[in-house]
């Protein structure tokens, strides 16, 4: 059972305790005490891997630390839950996010890389017990970042209502997630303080509905984008969506909740938004790339598409996002 709180009161759970802290550098500018003492872990990459994951595990253990406190973006997150899953510990779990796109608070699993390679870990224990969404904790964060991450949601909950494992309760969750996002978008940008609570419970929705369907061909052919041309990954996973739903057609009931009557309506929609955003394709592409970004594709990760993608296509899907002929 997670508790959700939208103010710092839920800080006081900690006072009897000795959590370890997992946090990267925004925690320094948000100026939040804990009232307790606490070990600071922040010895991981924008990309949580196996080893950073594990060093942390060690600091846990050695410091007999029974709570685990994740403020951060979903790296943070994301690494408190492999502390968690690989140190096998039953200590609670409170989630801060500091962005408003992964919704790694509201899921059960966690993304970690191996020898190079994208991983995802998942148990119900994965679940943060408690999760604070405080508008304030989205002020330092970049206008850039904010993009990536508004973007992410955004894909996540059109991604969640699509899918092949998608539920009554989960389309309920999309729904709502982009409606928020749309309605809250530009206050959200302008950093206001109610733009970016509704921009927080829109991520936390989308999150929802991801953890119950997990994601889909956009978010698979995304991964490779981000480890190649270093683009974040909201920002990678909004080129790769437009394009898919194009090919896919169909699914109108997400174009009317984007502002279209088709297929074609929304994905002009979304494509006008990328530009508005400044969001556009890695430059100095080159034609050999798109067999490496090709055979990078895990099948397995497609299954839940709901319209089958090979190779082929998958290519040709690859040079409609780079722009490349």
């Amino acid at each position: 059972m997670q508790e959700t709180y939208y103010d710092f009161s839920a800080f006081e759970l900690l006072k009897s305790k000795k959590p370890l802290l997992v946090c990267d550098d925004a925690f320094d500018l948000l100026n939040i005490t804990l009232p307790c003492k606490y070990v600071r872990f922040s010895g991981f990459t924008s990309n949580p891997t196996y080893e950073g994951i594990i060093a942390g595990v060690i600091v846990l253990n050695n410091n007999k630390c029974d709570f685990i406190v994740a403020i951060g973006g979903g790296s943070s997150i994301d690494t408190a839950k492999g502390i968690k899953y690989y140190s096998q510990t039953d200590a609670p779990m409170m989630a801060v996010p500091t962005t408003s796109g992964t919704g790694s608070e509201a899921t059960h699993f966690a993304a970690i890389y191996k020898n190079g390679e994208k991983y995802s870990i998942a148990d119900e224990k994965l679940l943060p017990n408690f999760v604070i969404l405080h508008p304030d904790a989205l002020k330092t964060l970049p206008d850039y970042q904010k993009k990536c991450t508004m973007l992410d949601a955004l894909c996540q909950a059109i991604e969640s209502w699509w899918s092949k494992k998608a539920t009554p309760e989960s389309i309920e969750y999309s729904r709502k997630a982009i409606a928020l996002i749309l309605d809250n978008m530009e206050t959200y940008l302008k950093n206001d303080e109610e733009g970016n609570k509704n921009m927080l419970a829109a991520s936390n929705l989308a999150g929802k509905a991801i953890n119950i369907t997990t994601t889909t061909a956009p978010h698979a052919m995304s991964y490779k984008l981000t480890s190649l041309y270093g683009l974040p990954h909201g920002h990678a996973v909004a080129l790769c969506l437009p394009k898919v739903w194009r090919y896919m057609k169909g699914f109108d009931n997400i174009a009317w909740a984007l502002g279209g009557q088709n297929c074609d309506e929304a994905v002009s929609i979304f494509e006008k938004l990328l530009a508005d955003l400044d969001i556009s394709p890695p430059k100095n592409v080159s034609m050999g790339d798109l067999d490496m970004l090709t055979s990078s594709v895990n099948i397995q990760r497609l299954q839940n598409n709901p319209i089958r993608l090979n190779k082929d296509t998958i290519k040709d899907l690859y040079a409609q996002i780079l722009e490349v002929h």
